[in-house]
């Protein structure tokens, strides 16, 4: 059976994700990519993205059965940071997923998948004392269409 069409728009999603390999990149994170996972151990290779799914919300009815949601995604970026200046390896893997993710989001791109992506902005977070890792969080709000009664078209 082909996946809901909610969890293609997360993998597309990742796909995505997954070009950032050096040396076209600044860093490798493509290769160590997750979804929904909650927590980080203390003994990962970085850098990694994980991929976080929010709420989700209808914005509009296109019909008796089918709807246009919006679905809240944030991507959670982790890299080991420097000890000097430990938010430069954040922005890199910043850059990073913006370089990759927008072009491969446009809904020309995915047709049929994708209404629209929306950038709502990023948060990069320093290491807690202690550790060497730091964040960064990109938030998208991503629009597509679903079929209540066959959540897979």
């Amino acid at each position: 059976m082909a996946d809901p069409k909610s969890l293609r728009v997360v993998k597309a999603v990742q796909a995505a994700l997954e070009q950032i390999e050096k040396p076209d990149y600044n860093t490798d994170a493509g290769q160590r990519i997750t979804r929904g996972r909650r927590r980080i151990s203390t003994n990962e290779t970085f850098p990694l993205i994980i991929i976080h799914e929010g709420e989700e919300e209808v914005v509009k009815r296109a019909g008796v059965d089918q709807v246009q949601n919006r679905l809240n995604i944030t991507i959670e970026g982790w890299v080991q940071a420097d000890p000097i200046n430990p938010l430069d390896d954040a922005h890199l893997l910043l850059a990073d997923i913006q370089k990759c993710l927008f072009p491969a989001l446009e809904s020309r791109t995915n047709p049929g998948l994708l209404v629209q992506v929306q950038y709502l902005g990023r948060v990069i977070d320093p290491p807690e004392d202690g550790s060497r890792s730091c964040s960064v969080s990109v938030l998208l709000a991503i629009d597509w269409t679903e079929h209540l009664t066959d959540p897979t078209k």
